[in-house]
């Protein structure tokens, strides 16, 4: 094999590898004594969960869920416009805050839709029933800044 072969064989071999690497990792289906909570953020930023019931998560995802009461909490990590003393618009900066949502009623076999968006300086979320689009509950900023 010559060179050049070898070189475009190693190539396509390294595309295909970060590829698969970047593809999303499917989840399990859905148990249908529990419930899910998805989560979405806005173009552009993050969202993890951070605490269950006012336990760590061991993932940035949460896990299947009783059904039941919970609270659930999750780092919003967004870019906002300008920064301290940088007097341009359009420097971006990124903020980190803790999101909570209190719901007393999360249905076994059911989905649900955690998403947050930025609105300026300050974040906004809500919890949706994945399958109707319904809004269920609005979620509360618990503390935003550095260290979150």
């Amino acid at each position: 094999m010559s060179h050049t072969a070898l070189h475009l064989c190693a190539s396509a071999l390294a595309i295909i590898l970060a590829c698969s690497a970047c593809s999303p990792v499917p989840q399990k289906p859905l148990d249908g004594g529990m419930a899910r909570v998805n989560l979405d953020a806005d173009v552009g930023n993050d969202v993890r969960a951070y605490r269950l019931d006012g336990e760590l998560t061991p993932s940035i995802r949460f896990g299947d869920i009783t059904p039941g009461a919970h609270s659930l909490q999750v780092r919003y990590h967004f870019e906002v416009p300008g920064g301290a003393g940088s007097g341009a618009l359009l420097d971006a900066n990124l903020r980190t805050c803790v999101m909570e949502v209190k719901y007393d009623n999360f249905a076994a076999g059911m989905q649900y839709l955690l998403k947050t968006e930025r609105r300026g300086w300050r974040p906004a979320g809500w919890l949706y029933d994945q399958q109707t689009q319904e809004k269920l509950v609005d979620a509360e900023e618990v503390r935003c800044g550095p260290g979150m």
